[in-house]
């Protein structure tokens, strides 16, 4: 499995590293040269780096605007139900622990999720950090007590796990990168700027009992992402109450049966707001909507 100490250096070093590899590597990044394999795998590495029930961004950002403590993390009002079903694939959290610095003003929490669901299962282990300022710009020492004190987070999610399923085993490691502002009780909308960077490798068996195996690195950017607050209050979750663009970049290699390629696939995500968001590829008119919950998709 992929480690969290390797992902906390990505921070730093993630995109130069993808800088000089698309330089130096002999990347196909003629993107009308696209198959349908290659769709099919773009939109696997997409659809779990963002939805929540594969440990994506919208997981990164229920943790986000959470409410965290010496004792736990937990989720505000109606969302602790959809977030604590024993059916979801997101899981619930275990050996948790945490810390506070108060020169920096970072909480620090580091836990695991686990779920199993017939003949799927997944494990995670996460280290996030949270900075919490007042309107005034003053650190937030205890942010579920003084939650009503809350203006903006600075924060940073760490995750590496497995997913392993009927038709296919995966290994990934994940690093978001959010500022949030307008958390505050007179604020109406909450912006998200921030970034994702992902690498992974998974194998299986295709729809058409090919042997396949693929491994990646994703860089993903948020753009004008907002989120309406009386619409998570009515509907109970997150994810119908964001818009905004995800620009992404892929750098794919893969191997189907005796065949192998590599390619740079580009194009953006756009969250609708209804709990669906929209994936485009660059200069390719296919379109494929699906589940910011669960990743499923319909073209």
């Amino acid at each position: 499995m992929k480690s969290l100490q390797n992902i906390s250096k990505l921070s730093l070093l993630g995109l130069s590293l993808l800088v000089t590899f698309a330089a130096c590597s002999a990347v196909n990044n003629d993107v009308e040269s696209l198959t349908d394999e290659d769709i099919e795998l773009a939109t696997q590495i997409l659809t779990e780096s963002v939805s929540d029930e594969s440990s994506g961004i919208m997981s990164s950002m229920y943790d986000a605007v959470s409410s965290v403590g010496s004792d736990g993390i937990s989720y505000r009002d109606s969302q602790d139900k959809a977030k604590h079903n024993d059916r979801s694939g997101r899981g619930r959290e275990g050996s948790y622990s945490y810390t506070y610095d108060p020169e920096t003003g970072t909480h620090t929490l580091q836990y695991n999720r686990s779920v199993t669901n017939g003949t799927f299962s997944k494990s995670v282990s996460l280290l996030n950090t949270y900075i919490f300022k007042s309107p005034e710009g003053d650190f937030v020492v205890r942010p579920r007590a003084n939650a009503d004190s809350i203006e903006s987070v600075d924060f940073t999610g760490s995750k590496s796990g497995s997913v392993e399923s009927r038709r296919r085993n995966s290994e990934f490691a994940r690093l978001d990168t959010f500022s949030i502002a307008g958390l505050h009780s007179t604020s109406s909308i909450v912006s998200i700027d921030g970034t994702h960077h992902g690498e992974g490798s998974a194998s299986g068996v295709t729809s058409d009992s090919v042997e396949a195996s693929r491994d990646y690195t994703v860089n993903i950017e948020l753009s004008n992402v907002e989120i309406v607050k009386d619409t998570v209050e009515a509907n109970g979750n997150l994810e119908q109450g964001v818009t905004g663009t995800l620009t992404y970049s892929i750098v794919l290699n893969k191997t189907f049966g005796d065949r192998s390629d590599t390619k740079e696939i580009e194009g953006t995500i756009e969250m609708d707001g209804d709990g669906t968001a929209l994936l485009r590829f660059k200069r390719i008119l296919k379109t494929i909507r699906f589940s910011l919950k669960d990743g499923s998709t319909q073209d």
